[in-house]
């Protein structure tokens, strides 16, 4: 089983790769909806940048990642 723990390499390495494999597969302006906490992120792959408009719960664990991709964070709230 692949570890996604953050505070580890290999689990920021699986996180990232697996965002990255989500945000990628959307088209500029596409959504994605993270269900623990309500979280929208809509992606723009073409430019590598992502909106985030926190949910219910904010999770930073969603930021850390992206930022770690190298992408830049536009936050809503």
């Amino acid at each position: 089983m692949k570890s996604y723990d953050l505070d580890t390499k290999e689990g920021m390495a699986n996180a990232i790769a697996w965002t990255e494999k989500a945000l990628t597969c959307l088209n500029d302006g596409g959504r994605w909806v993270i269900p623990r906490s309500l979280t929208i992120v809509t992606a723009y792959p073409s430019r590598k940048a992502v909106q985030i408009k926190d949910g219910v719960v904010p999770d930073p664990s969603i930021r850390r990642v992206i930022r770690e991709m190298g992408w830049e964070i536009e936050v809503l709230n």
